[in-house]
C-alpha cells in the first residue's frame, strides 16, 4: 500500500505499533472507503475485522479484495445515530462514484466544504448503538465518515466499558488542514462548519479523561 504523506505515514505507524491488537482481537472500521486501514490491520495482526462503507462502488471493490479473507466482514452501509435511508454527498468535482480522487470526501453532511447537493446517492443508515449492543469487546474502533463522527460519538462514549480504543479523523479542528478561500487569496479554516461540534466533543473527552488515552484523533 503506498502511503501519500508524512501524515498518512505517521497515521499507519501508530497503528503498526498498536500492542492490544492480534489474531484474537475484533476490530471496526467505520467508513472503510476501499479498505486501505481494514487491509493493513488484517496484514499486520490478522484480527476479526467489520468494515462499514455506503459508497456501492467502495464495497463491490473491497468483496473482490478481501473475498479470500473470511476475517474481514463487510457491509454496504453508513453508520450514523439511526436505522434508514439518508444520502451520500460528493465532492463538486467529482465525476461520478467511481471518481478515486474525490471518493474519500463522500459525506452524509450537505453542509461539509465544497459539497456538490446535487451529486448524491441514496444509502442505508445502521444505528451505531445496534452495532454496539451486538458485541460484547472491541477493541478497536477506526471511524472517518467525513464530519458524521459527531453523530455517533455520544453513543461510543456511553458504550466505552466495552470498547479498548478509538480511532477517529476528526472535522473542524480549527488547528487541522487549511484550505484556500474562494478567491484563492487566503488560507482559511477547513470545514469550520464543523468547529462547534469538534470543541464539545474534544471538552467532554477530555473531561472524561478519554482525550489521547482511549480516544486518538486523526485529521
Amino acid at each position: 500500500m503506498k502511503v501519500r504523506n508524512n501524515l498518512e505515514y505517521k497515521f499507519y505507524n501508530f497503528l503498526a505499533n498498536l500492542k492490544h491488537i492480534s489474531k484474537d482481537s475484533f476490530v471496526i472500521d467505520i467508513g472503510a472507503n476501499i479498505g486501505d486501514v481494514t487491509e493493513f490491520l488484517y496484514e499486520k495482526f490478522e484480527p476479526t475485522i467489520y468494515s462499514y462503507e455506503p459508497n456501492i462502488s467502495c464495497y463491490k471493490y473491497m468483496l473482490d479484495r478481501f473475498r479470500d479473507k473470511p476475517k474481514i466482514n463487510l457491509f454496504n452501509t453508513a453508520v450514523s445515530n439511526f436505522d434508514g435511508k439518508s444520502n451520500l454527498y460528493f465532492h463538486k468535482n467529482s465525476k461520478g462514484i467511481n471518481d478515486i480522487k474525490y471518493i474519500q470526501g463522500a459525506t452524509l453532511r450537505p453542509e461539509k466544504d465544497n459539497i456538490d447537493l446535487k451529486k448524491k446517492i441514496e444509502i442505508e443508515c445502521i444505528n451505531i448503538k445496534n452495532i454496539l449492543e451486538e458485541n460484547k469487546k472491541i477493541d478497536l474502533i477506526k471511524i472517518d465518515i467525513e464530519g458524521s463522527e459527531y453523530s455517533i460519538m455520544p453513543e461510543i462514549i456511553n458504550y466505552r466499558d466495552k470498547i479498548k480504543m478509538v480511532i477517529c479523523e476528526t472535522h473542524g479542528n480549527p488547528f487541522g488542514k487549511k484550505i484556500y478561500n474562494d478567491d484563492k487569496t487566503k488560507l482559511v479554516m477547513k470545514n469550520e462548519v464543523f468547529k462547534s461540534e469538534y470543541l464539545k466533543l474534544k471538552s467532554e473527552l477530555i473531561s472524561k479523561n478519554l482525550y489521547g488515552s482511549w480516544f486518538y484523533e486523526w485529521f
